[in-house]
C-alpha cells in the first residue's frame, strides 16, 4: 500500500516500534516526514526510509465528523489543496481569562494540517 499524508504508521526505533503520522514526504532519494505528539503537548519529527515505515492505519473523516482540536469540540468540513488541509468549525465555547472573566467565542472555520487532526482524532476515529 502506498503511504499517503495523514497515514497512521509504525516505525522501528531501536528495538522498539512507534507510531507516527505522516506529514510529508521530501528529498531526493525520498524520504518520509513523520510526525507525533508527546506527553508534554509538543511535537516530535523524524525522517525515515519509506521501506521502514510499515503502514497501520488511513483515517476517514466525513463531512459533519465530530472531532477535537487542541481540545475543543469541532466538526470536519473539507479537505483543500489535494487533503493536505483541513477545514473544520470550532462549535461555540467560553473561556476564561485572568482579570477579565469569561469571554464567549463564537463559531469560527478553523484550517489546518491534515496529518494535526489525524494525530489528535486517531483513537477517536479507530473506534467507529
Amino acid at each position: 500500500m502506498t503511504i499517503e499524508i495523514g497515514d497512521i504508521v509504525n516505525v522501528a526505533i531501536g528495538p522498539m516500534w512507534n507510531s507516527y503520522a505522516v506529514s510529508g514526504f521530501s528529498g531526493d532519494p525520498q524520504r518520509v516526514t513523520l510526525v507525533r505528539k508527546n506527553s508534554s503537548g509538543t511535537y516530535s519529527t523524524i525522517h525515515s526510509d519509506p521501506n521502514r515505515v510499515r503502514h497501520v492505519a488511513r483515517p476517514v473523516f466525513k463531512s459533519g465528523d465530530k472531532v477535537l482540536i487542541d481540545g475543543c469540540k469541532a466538526e470536519f468540513m473539507s479537505f483543500e489543496k489535494g487533503g493536505e488541509v483541513a477545514r473544520v468549525m470550532l462549535a461555540p465555547r467560553r473561556r476564561q481569562f485572568t482579570g477579565v472573566g469569561f469571554i464567549d467565542i463564537g463559531p469560527a472555520v478553523v484550517r489546518l494540517n491534515y496529518w494535526m487532526l489525524v494525530i489528535e482524532n486517531s483513537k477517536r476515529m479507530m473506534e467507529k
